[in-house]
């Protein structure tokens, strides 16, 4: 795994080197500022695996430079992690919202990142096994990719959209109490898997993003998450201040989805129905994995749609 390593610390990018290798990370690049790290970025070779980013750094931040980076086509989708010793809720904040993967407090703690390392080695190496699946015999990449039904499927582009892992990180990041502040929100399409076997994996992961585009219309304003976790399966992370009846946004959302109605009915596809949860907070039997939440919320959206079956 080729690791980008910035920080303008000497001593600590020395240790945290040696620390890295001991693991054996071997292929690590040092970079002493953000300015330096682009310019590694702009003229590599291949592109960098993972990126380990500082956020205190003079020039430029930790945070503006995972938001380049992020905005570099090749680099959409490349594990960032943030290791340093900002702690402050503003910096998780800040830090996912720019493109964060991850994010680890000094000093070093070895086993958690060998552990953290560990999940990013297994996300680049699945990565990289897709892009080679999705060759085709003529060796030409197909213009769409295509998902499996329970696939992840990247919300890049949708406002809010951050992966599953990374929505993972930032609430064991949070802790518990911290992540209080904050409530989850399952969405469930209904009919995601008959829409999958009559259209392919292809077109079911363009109808997935118009769901997303729909929820993150739905959610007009910056501070919220939304993840796709597969099956149909939505996640929403908004603030607990922004919260809203789940009966109130599963209208609205069906009332945005409506809107592709000619264009579904056009290209003979199935419109996606979706089921809302109620907003689920963090409870004290979650106090050393508050991402459980995210489990918890799916679930909810699923056990709602079928007490509506049920008394339908």
């Amino acid at each position: 795994m080729r690791i980008l390593a910035v920080d303008d610390d000497p001593d600590f990018i020395a240790i945290f080197l040696d620390t890295l290798n001991h693991l054996g990370y071997s292929d690590v690049t040092p970079a002493m500022s953000g300015r330096e790290a682009l310019d590694l970025i702009k003229n590599a070779p291949q592109s960098f695996d993972c990126c380990i980013l500082d956020i205190q750094m003079p020039g430029m931040s930790g945070i503006e430079l995972c938001r380049h980076i992020r905005a570099l086509p090749s680099y959409a989708d490349v594990p960032i992690m943030m290791n340093t010793a900002m702690s402050d809720k503003r910096y998780i904040d800040d830090a996912f919202a720019a493109g964060a993967t991850d994010y680890l407090t000094k000093p070093i703690d070895e086993t958690e990142i060998k552990s953290r390392l560990g999940v990013v080695q297994l996300l680049v190496s699945e990565r990289r096994r897709s892009s080679l699946t999705a060759v085709n015999k003529n060796g030409h990449t197909p213009v769409l990719p295509s998902y499996g039904f329970h696939d992840s499927i990247p919300m890049t582009r949708i406002d809010g959209g951050i992966e599953v892992l990374a929505m993972e990180n930032y609430l064991n990041a949070l802790g518990l109490f911290r992540a209080l502040s904050v409530v989850a929100v399952g969405v469930q399409v209904t009919n995601a898997r008959e829409i999958f076997d009559m259209e392919g994996g292809a077109v079911f992961g363009d109808v997935m993003l118009d769901v997303a585009t729909c929820i993150a219309d739905c959610l007009p304003f910056s501070a919220k998450m939304i993840s796709y976790k597969g099956a149909g399966e939505f996640i929403c992370l908004i603030p607990k201040r922004r919260e809203r009846g789940n009966a109130a946004f599963g209208d609205q959302l069906m009332g945005f989805i409506g809107e592709f109605q000619r264009v579904y009915d056009e290209l003979h596809m199935r419109l996606p129905s979706v089921s809302v949860g109620p907003a689920m907070t963090c409870r004290t039997s979650n106090l050393t994995t508050p991402s459980r939440l995210i489990d918890e919320a799916i679930k909810a959206a699923k056990d709602y749609h079928k007490q509506d079956a049920h008394f339908a």
